[in-house]
């Protein structure tokens, strides 16, 4: 799937979870805070993940560092904390394929 279509639904499911837990009654809140360690190494996409993270509602980078590279990343619906760091992981494995086309195919380190 391309990335921006990825995205996009990935963006348009949190602002229906957040939707729904503002409307509904009750709390459906799971807050969890996890270290991403990251295969990105540059600064441009440590910053570009942090910043596709974080415009998704319910999730929030707190730090990014670059040595080692790794995010500590806020969820507010994290039910299951390791799908959570799954969902994180195969979205900088998709930024990553589009930024380094070359590297998809043999799988970047």
């Amino acid at each position: 799937m391309p990335f921006l279509l990825y995205y996009g639904r990935y963006f348009l499911h949190a602002n229906a979870v957040v939707a729904w837990e503002i409307v509904s009654p009750g709390s459906r809140l799971a807050p969890v805070i996890t270290r991403l360690p990251l295969r990105s190494r540059t600064p441009w996409e440590i910053a570009a993940l942090a910043h596709l993270v974080s415009l998704a509602p319910g999730t929030l980078v707190l730090e990014a560092r670059t040595a080692p590279p790794e995010l500590l990343v806020h969820g507010m619906h994290a039910e299951d904390p390791r799908r959570f760091l799954a969902t994180l992981r195969d979205l900088e494995d998709r930024l990553l394929a589009v930024v380094r086309p070359a590297e998809a195919g043999r799988g970047a380190p």
